[in-house]
């Protein structure tokens, strides 16, 4: 594989990894919304919708032009409404707010990983 190809590949990664940290960061904003509406009566807990349209985008050809997939603020469904209107679940958003937590910490060492290769490459080592 040759130099070009092998940098077009890391783009192409860290494109990827940087469309994920920024899901992760709207999805740690939208728990932490949710969270702070846990008593305001009517208020709907919401979600960030991403996973769907990056399978989506990664799964067309690698000829076609992509666009960057995006992460869409949604409602989220079937939660048990309180008397209230609000259907926030603390455990539910601890939940993910702590999976949040660790999808980003990963995401943030591949992405050092592949800036350390980058790096390697440019010095020549």
């Amino acid at each position: 594989m040759s130099d070009s190809t092998d940098m077009e590949i890391m783009g192409k990664q860290l494109d990827l990894l940087k469309q994920l940290t920024t899901a992760a960061d709207m999805r740690q904003k939208v728990v932490s919304q949710n969270i702070a509406n846990i008593n305001t009566p009517g208020y709907k807990s919401q979600e960030v919708k991403f996973e769907d349209a990056l399978v989506e985008q990664l799964s067309k050809k690698n000829g076609s032009v992509r666009s960057p997939a995006s992460p869409e603020i949604a409602a989220v469904q079937n939660l048990t409404m309180r008397n209230d209107g609000n259907n926030v679940d603390l455990d539910r958003e601890i939940g993910q707010m702590n999976k949040n937590a660790l999808l980003m910490q990963t995401y943030l060492q591949l992405m050092g990983a592949e800036m350390k290769m980058m790096r390697q490459a440019i010095d020549g080592g």
